[in-house]
């Protein structure tokens, strides 16, 4: 028995070495130029593409590269906008949002009702999206730093996905949003004690926004930083108190936002794809019944994935603190967090973007690190999440196995990246 179990081992050693050859293959290549100039001109090529038939000729081609095309462009923007417009009149957008063209409630904290007092109506829709588009290619060039050319072709090839562009071409805010945790993980790396408390506070400025990027507030715990440590945990305080005030708003908000089997990813779809194989009849049991049957399996595979991963992490782990590893931290419990809470719009995928630069480390890295491995996994399986949910809805299963396949590595290497409780006592900062 243990024979076997060994060569099982062997046979999974050699595929992941494979894997990590050939990715690394990829983001050595030509190390000596940097790939954001080649991202930059792949964005450029597709941005022509969609947009000068759209101007000289009014045809949409974003449907035909995967894009789930709204009624009209930057619809996600128009919500809010036209929420600004409503409260004006003294409605309340998040009950009767009925200056909506498609009559949709506002589905975001009332926060962004502060808008109105910039003067903003409808009228300004394509401008704020195109903002809102701007500082996300800003935040993405600046996230990465110089990177290789084989790099910037993977980075490319994420950025002109379909779950990427579905975020853009809604003028959706997570891309907003994706802009403020790169702001925090850039304002990280400049390293003085005082970003290292104001990088926490942007994670709770973006959560005040879409409540979501809370999840990713607890990376500041392993960063072995006693002053962030203290400052991610009094954001969180925060944040509970103020989704105790604003509760109300996210029962509307939940009401009001739809959600979908596809072009959607969540631990629950899957189950209700199983479902629907063996009963074709309409789901009869609630949302609430779909997360209890979702959350079985993540009870059962979270624990043993997490110790696998965690046999995987070197001791002592010399990269405990760098900003990739937290731009890492935080696009994975984000994943994670959303994963496991509900159903979310591919265009949430976005945020995988965050793991790239510590997955690219990990690959690269020439030590024996065991986690270059899951990471070459890890790398393959969120590019195809981010490609294969929008291309058609007979790969529906498929992208549902993507999705658990890649929650399953980030899971794994998050367990083995970190730090031991021994190191966590003894922060770097002491």
């Amino acid at each position: 028995m243990s024979g076997g179990t060994t060569a099982t081992r062997e046979r999974a050693s050699v595929s992941t070495g494979r894997a990590q050859q050939a990715v690394l293959a990829i983001a050595a290549f030509r190390t000596d130029l940097d790939g954001r100039t080649l991202a930059a001109g792949v964005l450029a090529v597709y941005f022509l593409t969609v947009g000068l038939p759209r101007l000289l000729w009014g045809a949409n081609i974003w449907p035909r590269l995967g894009v789930p095309a709204a009624p009209s462009l930057f619809f996600d923007t128009r919500v809010v906008t036209a929420g600004l417009e409503c409260r004006r009149l003294g409605l309340d957008p998040l009950t009767s949002n009925p200056c909506d063209p498609a009559d949709r409630a506002l589905n975001y904290p009332r926060v962004w009702l502060l808008l109105r007092w910039l003067g903003l109506n409808q009228s300004h829709t394509d401008l704020l999206a195109l903002l809102f588009i701007m500082f996300f290619l800003v935040a993405v060039y600046f996230l990465v730093g110089r990177i290789s050319l084989g790099e910037g072709a993977l980075v490319a090839l994420a950025l002109c996905s379909p779950s990427v562009m579905f975020g853009i071409e809604r003028g959706n805010t997570d891309i907003l949003v994706f802009a403020m945790l790169a702001l925090a993980v850039v304002i990280w790396r400049r390293g003085s004690v005082r970003d290292g408390v104001v990088s926490p506070v942007v994670v709770l400025l973006a959560a005040v926004l879409k409540i979501f990027p809370g999840f990713g507030l607890p990376a500041y715990l392993f960063l072995r930083n006693r002053r962030a440590t203290i400052a991610a945990l009094a954001c969180v305080a925060v944040l509970v108190v103020y989704i105790f005030i604003v509760r109300a708003d996210i029962e509307a908000i939940t009401r009001a936002t739809p959600q979908g089997q596809y072009n959607s990813y969540g631990a629950r779809i899957l189950p209700g794809i199983f479902y629907h194989h063996v009963v074709p009849d309409r789901w009869q049991g609630g949302a609430l019944t779909k997360q209890a049957l979702a959350v079985v399996p993540l009870l059962i595979a979270a624990p043993i994935v997490w110790i696998q991963g965690r046999r995987r992490r070197p001791e002592p782990d010399p990269q405990s603190v760098g900003w990739r590893r937290l731009a890492f931290y935080l696009g994975s419990l984000l994943f994670l967090g959303t994963f496991a809470s509900g159903n979310n719009w591919d265009y949430r995928l976005v945020f995988l973007l965050l793991v790239l630069p510590q997955l690219f480390t990990w690959i690269r890295d020439p030590s024996p690190d065991r986690r270059g491995g899951l990471a070459a996994f890890a790398t393959i399986a969120v590019v195809i999440l981010l490609w294969i949910g929008a291309l058609s809805r007979w790969l529906a299963a498929a992208d549902e196995i993507a999705t658990w396949a890649t929650a399953g590595l980030l899971l794994a290497l998050l367990s083995a990246s970190i730090p031991s409780p021994r190191e966590l006592w003894n922060p770097t900062d002491a």
